[in-house]
């Protein structure tokens, strides 16, 4: 739930008062789409074969760590203006 909250406060923190909506709505919206392709993913690698677990776990981690990659390079650069 912590990580949840820290998400959608990092997603809309320094937003103007009306883009604040939009910001929330994608940011959930990238949550659902995640959640909605990464089960069924991962279900089917973990079922195709037998050490088809490992490889999920591993696909798993690969796509967590260029998840944090990939936020940490946009959250460095990201110099937005303060909303006043």
């Amino acid at each position: 739930m912590l990580v949840i909250v820290a998400f959608m406060v990092t997603a809309t923190s320094g937003l103007a008062d009306h883009e604040q909506a939009l910001a929330t709505g994608l940011a959930t919206m990238t949550q659902q789409i995640g959640i909605t392709m990464g089960t069924p993913i991962m279900s089917a690698i973990a079922t195709a074969v037998l050490g088809g677990l490992r490889v999920a776990i591993a696909v798993n981690a690969a796509l967590v760590l260029l998840g944090v990659l990939t936020s940490t390079v946009f959250l460095r650069g990201a110099d937005r203006p303060r909303a006043s």
